[in-house]
């Protein structure tokens, strides 16, 4: 009995001791939540409020400065007091023996700090961003000052530069002035916030201001002068291309140039009144009308070099496909009295002997217009390519024609060696069948030898009837070839399974009187060898020779296949 006592008051010992141990492990985890928030309480903010006092800190830059720093107060007397009171639960908790509890309060304390961490992050980005505004404002400011002065400079020292726009340009200049004062009474208000609106839509005026004072000179020299050349440029151009011969009527170069010199004309009163979109936006309709124009002339030019290298081409052409339907109409009626023509290549040729004519006479009446003293060549080019198309293609056609014609001898030769060969062919196999170990040839070589001579017949009445069709007897032929190859494979595929069942037979010849099985079956392999079934003898043979010889018959076989070769 008091052993059992003992045994449980050691237990309760041991009990408590390890609740003391893991109660120790826990309160590692809130102290270590307490030194971060103690860490975070003491992040410099004031450090980086500070720098905001390098502004003027009044106006708006006053209301920023108090407002971040009511915000961070705030923090430190709310946010880190809920903080404190959390960590306390927590180690209230662990005190207890509440495991548990104290841990979800550990993780509800880290949680709050990095809401704070995240604040605090937010309100130095801020700080930052807004320093970093105000310097980039002062930088366009320095800038604008600058752009005014260069401004004001340039228009004095180069006035004709910029013509009638020169009084509106120191106007709106004089305007930039009073609205950079504006900005510096802004800033010296504290009012940053006005000041960086104000001063960022300055800067893109005034930057604007200077890239249009760079685009003025270069829009009054092209008004002036480069526009009016090129005008200059293309009336004498074509003028020139006219007295050598070309027809640009469709061009219409005097009432186009006309009409843009009133575009033209605009433009100038719109530069003096700064209206540069619009001026540029009239230049550029002229520059497209111009290149337009240059295009159509352009092509003029390139299609009277294409149809001075074409002609002779086309003449080249124009008389080979005529030289060639002559000699198709003739050769036609000569061959037509040996050889089959078909009706619609007969009709073919004489349809493309009056294309032909056709063609001449268009082509006739295209190189009568280039004689003349003013043409338009892109339309004689487009002639000549509908010329040049349309013969290339009889030519092809009729070269065509011409080659089944010298074929049709060609295949009548072949088709002749071919039955020759078919026929000494078809005797050598016949040949080899009756000379043969067979018992007698089977009937179905008899019936194929016939149905090859009854074919053959037909293919030489064929070759007799005149006109002879070469495609009808090329197609016997080839009907007859197919039948032969099938007579051959089959023939030598018997004659080598006689030869097999033969030699299978004499060689099992000695095992018949040991074995009864095996005599059995070389006489049943015998009679299937007179009936001419040599395939099934084959396989009787050798299953009945394997059961006492295994890998005999391969032998066997190897020798017979040898003896053919």
């Amino acid at each position: 009995m008091i052993y059992a006592i003992v045994g449980i008051i050691v237990l309760i010992l041991i009990v408590i001791g390890i609740l003391f141990y893991l109660r120790n492990q826990k309160r590692a985890s809130v102290e270590r939540v307490e030194a971060r928030k103690n860490e975070i309480k003491n992040l410099p903010f004031q450090d980086e409020l500070v720098k905001v006092k390098v502004l003027n800190l009044s106006g708006q830059a006053n209301n920023r400065f108090d407002k971040w720093k009511k915000e961070w107060q705030t923090v430190l007397n709310e946010d880190i007091k809920a903080c404190e009171l959390t960590i306390n639960d927590a180690d209230e908790a662990l005190d207890k023996f509440k495991f548990k509890e104290s841990e979800e309060k550990v993780a509800e304390s880290h949680h709050l700090l990095d809401q704070i961490e995240k604040k605090y992050q937010h309100f130095t980005e801020e700080i930052n961003n807004y320093l970093s505004s105000t310097k980039e404002d002062d930088r366009k400011y320095d800038d604008c000052k600058i752009i005014y002065r260069e401004a004001k400079r340039d228009v004095l020292a180069n006035r004709h530069q910029f013509g009638e726009a020169a009084d509106p340009l120191e106007a709106q200049i004089e305007t930039y002035a009073p609205k950079i004062e504006v900005y510096e009474g802004l800033v010296a208000a504290g009012n940053y916030d006005d000041a960086h609106e104000h001063i960022t839509a300055l800067h893109n005026e005034m930057t604007r201001l200077k890239e249009d004072m760079e685009d003025i000179p270069l829009l009054i020299r092209d008004v002036q002068k480069e526009l009016p050349g090129q005008f200059q440029d293309i009336r004498f151009g074509c003028r020139d291309l006219k007295i050598e011969g070309y027809n640009l009527e469709h061009v219409k170069v005097d009432s186009n140039l006309q009409t843009l010199k009133g575009k033209l004309n605009l433009v100038e009163p719109l530069i003096a009144r700064l209206q540069l979109n619009e001026a540029e936006t009239i230049i550029n309709e002229i520059n497209d009308s111009l290149d337009e124009m240059l295009e159509l002339i352009e092509y003029e030019v390139k299609a009277k070099n294409n149809v001075e290298t074409t002609k002779e081409s086309i003449t080249d052409q124009l008389f080979h496909a005529k030289d060639m339907n002559y000699t198709l109409r003739t050769e036609i009626e000569y061959v037509k009295e040996s050889y089959y023509i078909n009706e619609e290549d007969i009709q073919k040729v004489r349809q493309y002997d009056n294309e032909i004519q056709s063609l001449i006479t268009v082509y006739d009446e295209i190189l009568t217009e280039t004689a003349k003293s003013s043409i338009r060549y892109t339309e004689v080019e487009d002639n000549l390519k509908y010329i040049d198309d349309h013969v290339k293609v009889i030519n092809d056609n009729q070269d065509k024609i011409q080659q089944h014609l010298t074929n049709l001898r060609e295949d009548e030769q072949e088709a002749q060696k071919n039955i020759l060969k078919i026929q000494a062919k078809k005797e050598e196999i016949y040949r080899r069948l009756l000379a043969s170990n067979l018992s007698s040839v089977p009937e179905r070589f008899i019936i194929m030898k016939n149905e090859i001579d009854i074919e053959t017949r037909e293919v030489h009445q064929l070759f007799n009837k005149r006109p002879m069709n070469v495609t009808q007897v090329r197609d016997k032929v080839n009907k007859v070839l197919i039948t032969m190859n099938t007579f051959e494979a089959e023939a030598v595929d018997v004659l080598e399974n006689a030869k097999y069942a033969e030699k299978l037979i004499q060689y099992g010849n000695r095992y018949r009187k040991e074995r009864p099985d095996v005599n059995k079956d070389l006489n049943e392999a015998e009679r299937l060898f007179s009936n001419n079934r040599y395939k099934r003898a084959v396989e009787i043979a050798e299953a009945a020779i394997e059961r006492v010889e295994p890998g005999v018959t391969e032998k066997i076989e190897a020798s017979v296949l040898n003896q053919r070769q």
